[in-house]
């Protein structure tokens, strides 16, 4: 506590370190300590806290020496995380707003302009929303904060190779830094067309290999299957521990109850769904996307010279046509369904395959991938012979590669074609990965001359 002490008619309030600690404490609009928390995915600056003064998240984002806030009136922090990333877009789109002085053109004017060029394009089919979506998200998140403020005259090489230098800084791979580049181009592509510019910056060369997709050999698919059946029913715990100097380290699993350390983020019980995602993914093409929205009206057994499933999921990356599957995706389909009914579940046309319980499909989609990702640190699968990631995705991957790998005369074309997916895409990504040992029957097999040969 503060002490006042009089002394030749003067008094003295005397101020402990403790007494400012306590003072700081009344400052109700300040951080809790430890509540101060960087969006995922979204710029540093970014951040929701919670405050003395408040039940709810606030949200707070620095520009420029300016400081934006707000309450997220909600006191779920997945929830507040989505409002911080609305308040960050509105802050963007408002600041490049103000910039649209006379005689200014910048460079989010134009974006705004040519988004709303691919809005039309939408509407008359020619372009698909998760594309719109994708490019819209992007601008958003890297390519606005950086450029939407400058006069899209103004702009040059060097400034594009800042760009490219942060998006590199950020971790993101080759592949995906190429995607942004492209976008900040077709702006000043639109400029060019507008006739806001007369010619179009030089682009720095992004150099990117194109990543073999990871995929899983035959003797890995079964250990895969066999050791998804061992845990079912076993839980485990992801939890984020802390290093010698206090630095939170990124997260790891252990089985339920040999961890108490650091900071739990979750747990995941393994279910019967992942060993029956494994079989269907791996012989149905389909993709996660697939796993999320497939409903047993886009399911149709066929039964005729060759057994199948016909699927007509939703489209997915512009593709619509339905696709058929190996036969054994056919004994996997009715073992889901069978399980779904015993446990009281529906399965109805409408009703989903995978965990139909779930009504959020996201969560659905996210119980599964939380599920893989045990199995690939337990069996120490995550990563593949050239340091590829392993997801769920690497699935439907296997099911290419062992079409490539164990089919006779299989044709490119209808393999890309019934897998949603271009010639182009096949040869790239995956018979890209065949070596001549993969088919070395092929490569030893002779015609047949008749006899007299």
């Amino acid at each position: 506590m503060a002490t006042t002490v009089r002394k030749n008619d003067i008094t003295f309030t005397i101020t402990t370190p403790e007494d400012v600690a306590l003072d700081r404490k009344r400052h109700k609009t300040e951080p809790i300590p430890g509540t101060l928390t960087t969006v995922p995915r979204y710029p540093d600056p970014l951040k929701i806290y919670k405050l003395d003064a408040s039940p709810y998240w606030w949200v707070r984002y620095f520009h420029k020496g300016k400081i934006y806030r707000k309450s997220t009136k909600t006191a779920s922090k997945a929830k507040a995380f989505g409002i911080a990333k609305d308040f960050y877009n509105t802050i963007i789109t408002g600041l490049h707003t103000k910039t649209r002085d006379e005689g200014v053109v910048t460079f989010a004017m134009v974006a705004e302009a040519m988004m709303k060029s691919k809005e039309a394009q939408m509407a008359r089919k020619a372009l698909t929303k998760i594309t719109y979506s994708n490019t819209d998200y992007r601008l958003k998140k890297f390519i606005l904060p950086n450029l939407g403020h400058r006069d899209i005259r103004s702009i040059s090489y060097d400034d594009l190779e800042e760009l490219l230098g942060m998006l590199s800084r950020q971790g993101i791979k080759g592949s995906t830094i190429s995607g942004y580049m492209k976008i900040a181009r077709s702006v000043f592509v639109h400029a060019s067309k507008s006739k806001h510019i007369t010619s179009i910056p030089h682009f720095p060369t992004v150099t990117s290999e194109h990543d073999a997709r990871g995929y899983f050999t035959k003797e890995e698919y079964h250990t895969l299957l066999t050791r998804a059946r061992e845990l079912i029913g076993k839980r485990f715990e992801y939890r984020k521990l802390k290093d010698a100097n206090g630095k939170e380290l990124p997260g790891q699993y252990f089985a339920e109850g040999i961890c108490a350390d650091g900071r739990f983020i979750n747990k995941t019980t393994i279910t019967q769904e992942l060993v029956d995602l494994i079989q269907f993914m791996t012989n149905s093409y389909v993709r996660p996307t697939d796993i999320k929205n497939l409903q047993h009206k886009h399911v149709t057994i066929v039964r005729k010279d060759h057994t199948y499933l016909r699927l007509n999921p939703p489209p997915t990356k512009g593709h619509k046509d339905p696709f058929v599957t190996m036969e054994k995706a056919v004994e996997v389909y009715e073992r889901i369904t069978e399980h779904n009914r015993s446990l009281d579940r529906d399965t109805g046309p409408e009703a989903y395959v995978f965990f139909p319980n779930f009504e959020k499909r996201d969560h659905a989609l996210k119980m599964l991938e939380r599920q893989f990702a045990v199995l690939m640190w337990d069996l120490g699968m995550g990563k593949g012979a050239k340091g590829e990631s392993r997801t769920i995705y690497s699935l439907r991957h296997t099911c290419f590669m062992f079409r490539l790998m164990y089919g006779e005369n299989i044709d490119l074309l209808t393999l890309a074609r019934n897998g949603r997916t271009s010639p182009e895409m096949i040869n790239k990504h995956y018979a890209s990965q065949l070596t001549g040992e993969h088919n070395i029957d092929m490569l030893q097999s002779q015609r047949n001359r008749g006899k007299a040969a």
